[in-house]
């Protein structure tokens, strides 16, 4: 169990405690899924240059995104369009 949390084995008492203790993040399958969907895409197609950078070199990607956090919107919109592809409609659906 987490530090603070005192359970003397009980699960449904640590269900509770742990409920209390992550806000209910334990307990929300939705809350779950964004929490690592953003694990996953964080730093997608990063090729290791910084946003000035980019702003620099006047990249293409640059001006798609108005100059503004370049890396983590084309981040999120790869991943968007993966997670949008046919082949992941039925977790979609969940």
């Amino acid at each position: 169990a987490p530090d603070g949390i005192d359970c003397d084995g009980d699960t449904s008492a640590f269900a509770l405690k742990a409920h209390t203790y992550t806000y209910g993040i334990t307990s929300d399958p939705l809350t779950q899924f964004a929490v690592v969907f953003c694990a996953l895409i964080h730093d997608v197609d990063h090729t290791g240059v910084s946003n000035g950078q980019l702003i620099k070199e006047k990249a293409h990607v640059a001006s798609l995104y108005r100059n503004q956090s370049i890396a983590e919107q084309n981040s999120v919109d790869l991943a968007w369009d993966l997670l949008m592809d046919e082949r992941y409609m039925d977790l979609r659906k969940v």
